[in-house]
């Protein structure tokens, strides 16, 4: 016999012979001893299961069927043998589990050796290293850790099905916050994936839509050609040279100037087709993505990576109220930078402006040096102003209240192109802000180097 318990075994056969003799068992069991002790483990095993079916009650011949189907690797017989055991008495239940322990870690411990070795060039190491995981949940079913582990070795050879069902497993079995967590991310994976293959389904049409979108804000010609390309027709107004129409007869729509000017523009409410399968797939697993990172996050309140992987499953599955209540909670037990410009940008997303700008400012306190927070600010502003034009628009009541905002937003938008100075969409967003304020001569050299950096000019 190979193992430290069955050595533990066959000294407490001996000491059984020394006490009782050999009368005290049935030949099945006495002559099982006695090929323990000789080491003939076979004809033991076949003697001690003819014992048991004999006297099933016989608590000693159990105990040893056990711990010789442990060594010999049959785990499953092992557990069906300990566990008559246990039925009859726990006199034998510290060495029990004892045994199944060590072959639990045995087992365990190959797994991980193995699951370190495997790659994309090397996948055989991923079934190897599943057989061991799997003969460690034979060798101990309810541990929780086995299942994360055997998840693990699914997840990394890309086997989503079999990972979620194992991390599933571990939380049922032990509450494992880590792999809820890890449910939760692969189902954010496979959103994904469905979001890419929506958007590349329809990459052409989003993009159109997107544009068409963009034209109800555009207020140049060079705007103009960029999102839809030249017009169809070119209608000159007769004795004035400054004066055209651009026509798209596929939009229906048209733009009239005087000179650069934005002077009138007529949009039809042409449809772009789009293909919406995959964005309703790439939903539901988002959907479930939320439900997991929130078991995850309530479990571990300050785990901040499940914190931020369920910002991102809120966002893509467009419930920012609940993210909202999350990221207050945050900022509330954590008022970092970080945690500040993450709520900043979702009161932004909801239309709390006076909120938004609170939480930047509070963020670019921390870091007054931070491009991004700046622009951030300015942005809110600069959304803030853009929505009650809006509102006053709906309503046909012109009012100037927004040059407010945009006069607000304007010294963090010149900040930050300075530390932006080849990005086109600031120094565009900073001759809109320009030329609604009045400053036409700004305007005008904030668009110009817009189109020198989309031109590639210096």
């Amino acid at each position: 016999m190979k193992s430290h318990v069955l050595r533990l075994f066959i000294l407490l056969s001996v000491a059984s012979f020394m006490f009782f003799g050999y009368q005290c068992g049935s030949p099945e069991f006495t002559g099982a001893k006695v090929h323990m002790q000789q080491k003939n483990w076979k004809e033991a095993i076949r003697l001690l299961e003819v014992e048991v079916k004999k006297n099933p009650t016989n608590e000693e011949a159990w105990f040893f069927l056990g711990g010789l189907k442990a060594d010999q690797g049959d785990l499953a017989g092992m557990n069906a043998a300990f566990n008559e055991c246990l039925k009859i008495s726990p006199k034998h239940a510290p060495d029990i589990k004892a045994t199944r322990y060590n072959k639990w870690g045995q087992s365990l411990n190959t797994g991980v050796n193995l699951l370190e070795k495997a790659t994309a060039d090397s996948s055989q190491y991923y079934e190897l290293s599943i057989a061991a995981f799997k003969k460690a949940i034979e060798a101990w079913p309810d541990t929780a850790l086995t299942y994360r582990y055997l998840a693990y070795v699914y997840n990394n050879k890309g086997d989503f099905d079999n990972a979620l069902i194992n991390f599933k497993k571990a939380w049922d079995l032990g509450k494992d916050v880590e792999s809820i967590k890890r449910a939760g991310k692969i189902y954010l994976i496979r959103g994904d994936d469905h979001k890419s293959k929506y958007e590349t389904t329809n990459a052409v049409n989003l993009k159109l839509a997107k544009s068409l979108a963009e034209l109800k804000n555009a207020s140049t010609k060079d705007k103009i050609k960029d999102l839809i390309g030249l017009p169809d027709t070119m209608i000159k107004v007769p004795k004035n040279l400054t004066k055209v129409t651009w026509q798209y007869k596929k939009y229906d729509a048209s733009f009239s100037f005087d000179g650069e000017k934005l002077v009138d523009k007529k949009l039809s409410s042409y449809k772009v087709s789009i293909d919406s399968t995959e964005a309703r797939l790439a939903s539901t697993e988002y959907l479930k993505a939320v439900e997991y990172l929130e078991i995850a996050r309530n479990a571990d309140p300050k785990d901040n990576e499940a914190l931020n992987a369920l910002l991102k499953a809120y966002i893509e599955a467009n419930r920012i109220e609940p993210a909202v209540r999350e990221f207050e909670k945050a900022v509330a037990s954590d008022p970092s930078k970080t945690n500040r410009y993450i709520l900043g940008v979702l009161y932004r997303t909801i239309g709390k402006f006076d909120e938004s700008i609170r939480e930047f400012k509070e963020s670019n306190k921390l870091d007054p040096n931070d491009c991004e927070v700046m622009f951030d600010i300015a942005a809110t502003y600069y959304n803030w102003g853009v929505d009650m034009i809006k509102v006053a628009e709906d309503k046909n009541e012109p009012s100037e209240a927004y040059k407010e905002k945009f006069q607000a937003a304007l010294p963090f938008m010149e900040k930050v192109s300075e530390c932006k100075k080849d990005d086109a969409n600031v120094w565009e967003t900073m001759g809109t802000i320009y030329a609604r304020l009045g400053q036409q001569d700004k305007a005008m050299k904030a668009f110009d180097q817009a189109d020198k950096i989309r031109k590639g000019v210096k």
